[in-house]
C-alpha cells in the first residue's frame, strides 16, 4: 500500500518554487504525514574587486538566513493548515547537496519539487537541480513542472 510518512517540499522562496507547496500540503493531509519544508539559499560568492573594499560573505550570507527564515516561517503561519505538522528548516548550499542530504537526514519518503523548466543551452550551462535530485534522491521525487495556477495557491486567504 502506497503510503507517505514524512514529505519534503523544497523551495527558494521564489513565486515559482512556491508552487509546490500546496501539492505537498494536500498530500501530507491525505496520508497524515509529516510536511518537511527545505529552503536552500546558495552561499554568497564574494567578488574580487579590491576598488570596493572589503565584503563580508558571513554578514550577507547570515542576512540571508534571517530574512529567509522569517519568510519561511510566515508561510508556515500563512499557508499550512492547523492539522498538518510541518518543520520548516533553511540551509546555505549547494541546492542538490542539500536536498539529497535533508531527504535521508529526514527518512524522507516522498520530495516535491518545482523544475524551473530550463532547455537548450541555459539547461546544459546551468544544469538542472530538478534532475540530479532526481537521479540522486533516496526517495521518490514529484517534479511540477506546469505548477498550478497562482490564485489556487492562496490556500485559506
Amino acid at each position: 500500500m502506497l503510503n507517505f510518512n514524512v514529505i519534503v517540499v523544497t523551495t527558494d522562496l521564489s513565486d515559482y518554487s512556491l508552487r509546490a507547496l500546496p501539492y505537498a500540503v494536500g498530500l501530507a493531509e491525505r496520508f497524515d504525514a509529516k510536511l518537511k519544508i527545505l529552503c536552500i539559499n546558495e552561499p554568497t560568492l564574494p567578488v574580487a574587486d579590491a576598488a570596493w573594499g572589503g565584503f563580508d560573505v558571513r554578514a550577507t550570507d547570515n542576512a540571508l538566513l534571517t530574512e529567509a527564515r522569517q519568510s519561511l516561517d510566515k508561510i508556515v503561519r500563512e499557508q499550512i493548515p492547523r492539522g498538518v505538522e510541518v518543520e520548516a528548516t533553511v540551509v546555505t548550499g549547494n541546492a542538490v547537496e542539500a536536498i539529497i542530504d535533508f531527504a535521508r537526514e529526514q527518512n524522507a519518503d516522498l520530495l516535491v519539487m518545482c523544475t524551473h523548466g530550463r532547455t537548450g543551452l541555459s539547461h546544459v550551462l546551468m544544469g538542472s537541480t530538478a534532475e540530479a535530485v532526481v537521479r540522486r534522491a533516496p526517495c521518490p521525487v514529484l517534479t511540477l513542472r506546469q505548477p498550478m495556477p497562482v490564485a489556487a495557491t492562496q490556500r485559506g486567504k
